[in-house]
């Protein structure tokens, strides 16, 4: 029996989440990518599509050298289901290094 990969580990465990936040509530999620504008720009696009323009505040650092970048997102988060949604389209960005 062939089985398809289960896509574990993509955003904390909904228990987890609700232990130790609460929501409505803020929210943080990092995403770190290559330092080039595409990946800050898609990142920023799939957060917004989730959570909408006025719901995050946005915050950019890149390295010395410029190659890689870190996406601070704090959102405010209306329920656990906003933080799931932002962590799956986050994870679906082909230049995604790590999310914290």
């Amino acid at each position: 029996m062939d089985h398809a990969p289960e896509r574990a580990g993509r955003a904390p465990a909904r228990e987890l989440l609700l232990a130790n936040h609460s929501f409505p509530g803020e929210y943080v999620i990092k995403a770190f990518g290559p330092g080039h504008g595409g990946f800050r720009a898609a990142a920023r696009a799939a957060v917004v599509a989730v959570v909408g323009e006025d719901a995050v505040e946005v915050r950019e650092r890149g390295t010395t050298s410029g190659a890689r970048c870190c996406v601070t997102f704090t959102l405010q988060a209306q329920s656990v289901a906003d933080v799931e949604a932002v962590y799956e389209r986050l994870h679906d960005l082909d230049d995604l290094l790590l999310i914290l």
